[in-house]
Formats: structure tokens, sequence, C-alpha cells
């Protein structure tokens, strides 16, 4: 396999230092998303000169938003299913992060007929100027790399510090490609990245200087089969010591910390553990995972010299990001959560330990087939109900059951919809009560991605409370 950053590659526009000119360039982006996933490296392989095919196996209907976000560009869409001739015209291929490589027939033709390939997490990180901060775990990395970014221009606006911008993007959602002429060599970068964008890193030889990991628990195991393919390729985050000059890290299991004591070599000091922070940090946002996010950019501003007393204020201030525990509003004395960025059980449980009050859940989404069997504990034993819908509802419920030995209260119900959970929700809540929409699991079994999701149960929320 070839990869277009690669020196010896006979692509084309092929350079000594790895990068390659794209003008002129047959490229072919394999994954519009229905979340845009593919907007950004499409728009800026466009204005770097390249002749651009976007394919994705989902139809136009569903990929309407995506669409729309490339409607003025001169690119050619081949939608509702990929088709193995359009590798027939192509140079260079742009492998979407949602793309499962290991089953995707198209991706395999690409290797078997030896095409180059990259992904835009790659084609970003072998261009980049500047020393960039990378950030990834299962759950908290959107929110610790905000807050670092929100610390980081707190202090740059006091002064006396040893950079002169801040950039923010990566899976957060904001591609930085379109930024590279902006970033001066003496920026910073704040980059999340997730397990699918940080598969492919090790074949750029690249590596973020420092390397934050927020947390790991299993997730994405029907991409990986094993937990330990999944952190393995979290782990990516981490180069060698001319590199990565510093790994910090927050909490892990035993599994975790092996494989992360086999991929720290070099100096056993560039290995940092965040300590939860010592007053603790009062935040807005509620939960212990939050007081771990905060820790984890405590010890990155630490590690730059920073004013401690100016990054505390930075976090006291900060107000979380939308869809994640997100405060909606409090009507008739209960307390109504957003927390549809939950997409694994694991993260649920991490909600649900969050809430200082007694609970209303409401879970479910598309089924992923992973065990629910300790999520349903925690919402047995922290819950006064919870609600099931969606297509892994059923499966929800049957784990509560289950679990309901933990316990011996009868707490769940199933409902057809979200709107309907939300109406039950409010008739089952007491004053005092949090309502909490924490799904547990991905949203495309009804919606077109989780902002959609957690809008819809803001609607619901608005609709019955102004009714």
């Amino acid at each position: 396999m070839k990869e277009v950053s690669d020196p010896t590659s006979d692509s084309p526009g092929a350079d000594a230092l790895g990068r390659c000119s794209l003008a002129g360039v047959r490229a072919l982006v394999v994954g519009l998303g229905r979340f845009g996933g593919g907007i950004g490296v499409t728009r800026w392989l466009v204005s770097q000169g390249a002749h651009v095919t976007v394919t994705d196996r989902a139809g136009r209907e569903t990929l309407a938003q995506s669409v729309e976000a490339v409607a003025d560009l001169d690119v050619t869409l081949h939608l509702g299913g990929h088709d193995p001739h359009d590798l027939d015209s192509t140079d260079l291929v742009v492998v979407n992060p949602a793309v499962d490589k290991a089953r995707s027939t198209l991706f395999q033709a690409v290797v078997r007929r030896n095409i180059a390939w990259t992904t835009e997490l790659n084609l970003f990180c072998e261009r980049c100027s500047c020393r960039v901060i990378g950030v990834t775990g299962t759950y908290g990395k959107s929110t610790t790399c905000v807050m670092l970014a929100a610390a980081l221009k707190a202090c740059q606006r006091i002064g006396n510090v040893a950079y002169t911008g801040i950039h923010l993007g990566g899976n957060i959602g904001y591609s930085l490609l379109a930024d590279l002429d902006a970033v001066r060599t003496t920026d910073l970068v704040v980059l999340e990245m997730s397990n699918a964008q940080l598969e492919d890193l090790p074949r750029i030889n690249w590596a973020p200087v420092v390397a934050v990991v927020t947390n790991l628990s299993p997730h994405h195991l029907d991409r990986y089969g094993t937990y330990a393919g999944y952190v393995a390729a979290k782990l990516n985050i981490i180069g060698g010591p001319e590199l990565t000059t510093l790994v910090i890290v927050g909490e892990l299991d035993n599994d975790a910390e092996t494989i992360l004591r086999a991929s720290v070599a070099g100096p056993t000091d560039r290995l940092v553990r965040a300590a939860r922070p010592d007053p603790p940090i009062k935040l807005r946002m509620p939960g212990e995972h939050n007081q771990g996010n905060a820790a984890c950019v405590l010890a990155v501003c630490h590690h730059l010299h920073l004013d401690e007393a100016v990054v505390r204020d930075a976090l006291k201030s900060f107000a979380g990001l939308p869809h994640r525990l997100e405060y909606v509003g409090t009507f008739d004395g209960v307390h109504y959560y957003n927390d549809s960025k939950s997409t694994s059980p694991a993260t649920t449980i991490t909600s649900v330990k969050a809430m200082t009050q007694p609970i209303v859940a409401i879970v479910g989404g598309q089924d992923k087939h992973v065990s629910l069997t300790a999520c349903a504990i925690a919402l047995v034993r922290a819950c006064r109900r919870v609600i099931c819908v969606g297509e892994s509802g059923p499966v929800f419920a049957r784990a509560i059951r289950a679990a309901e030995r933990v316990t011996d209260s009868t707490i769940v119900r199933e409902v057809p919809s979200l709107t309907e959970a939300v109406r039950m929700a409010r008739a089952e809540a007491r004053p005092g009560d949090a309502v909490l929409f924490s799904p547990g699991a991905p949203s495309f079994d009804a919606h077109a991605n989780f902002v959609e999701r957690g809008q819809r149960f803001i609607n619901a929320i608005d609709e019955l409370t102004h009714s």
C-alpha cells in the first residue's frame, strides 16, 4: 500500500518532503458522511486544484445537509453506493474515518490496485508547521479540547506565553486543513483525535508533541473485535520520544495500562498522570469525569509553564459543550439534561454517576450488539425510572430487567419514540429529579447524527412545557 505522503511514492507530485502538490490530481473522497466528515477535506482538495469525486453508500436524501455544504464546488458526487470503476481514473483516495477499512470492499480494491491513499488527519498532520497537542479518549476528549483551548487563550490574553495563536479542530467537527495557510510555526494546535483517525497515523511517522489520553473503556468493539485492538488504535497517538515529548493520561483500567506501558518507550518521565485538581475546581459542569478532564488540562498547562490561577479561572467559567450533559432547563421543579453525545454504554454510566439528584433516564439508539450488563446495573442502582427507546431500546430493557436482581424494583419502560419518552419522563419525574437523556448508543437508527437527536430531545421538552 502506498500513502500519498510517502516520498518514494510514484503518485502524482510526490516530493522529497513527503508532501504533494495536488494540482491536477484526480482524488476520490470515500465517505461524505451524514455528519459532514468529508466536507472539510473535499473543500480543501478543490482549493488545492484537485479534480474531486465523492462517493458514499448513503443516498442523496440521507446526506442532504452534507450535499448542500459542497453544492458550490465543482465536484462529482456518486451517492447511494460505491462503484469500483471510480478507481479507474483515480490518483489518490482519501478515506473517511467512518469507513471500516477491514470490511470495505472498495478499500480492499484500492489496496489490491496499489492506489495511493491517505486520510484527512494525515493530510493535515504532515503539513502542519507548529506544535500539536493531541487529545484522545473514550469520552471527554471534545470537552477537554475546548477546555484546553479556552485556558490557553486566557493565558495568552494575560501575556508572557511561548505561543502566538491557538487553533482547535479535528474530530470535534472542524477540519483544520482550511487553516493551514494561517498556522504559524509559533502557534499551538489543539487536535481532537478519534480511534478511527488514529488508525493510520503511524503511516506518516508523525505524532503530537503532547499526547493526552483522557480515559479508556470498551467501545467500538464491532470495529476492532477486542478491547485490546481498540486501545492499540487509541494509543497510536503516542510516538517515540523524538516525536512525543509528553504523554498525559487520566484513569485507565489494568488492560489499557498494560498496553500503555508497552507504547511509552524512552524516558519514563515523559509519562505524566493527570492528578485530580487539589483543591477541586468548581466547574459549571457536573460529574467527577469533568474533574478528570480538568486535570488533563492542568497537566498540559503546567508543562507549558502557564499561570495556574489563570487556567483555573478559565476552567471555572467554562459552560460545557452542547449535547454533553448539557443543562436544558428546570420545569416544574425537574431538571433536564441533554447527553445525546453519549454513544456508548460506558458514557451513560459516567453520566449517571455525575448526577446528584434522583434520575429518570432515557436510553437507547442504534443497536451495536455490545454488552449492556454493566450499564444496566448502573441504571438500576441510580434511577427512579429508565425509559427505553430506539432500535436498542428492547435490548436495554432486557438487560435492565435482568439487572433488577441487584435491587428489587421494577423501573423499566419501553416507548416507541423519543417524543413519547420525554412525555413519559415528565409524567414520572418528581420535583428535584433529573431527567437524563443519555442514549448509550449511536443515533443512526432514527437520526442523522447526535446533534439532530439532541435537538429533537430539546424540542420535545419545549413543546411539552409550553403547550
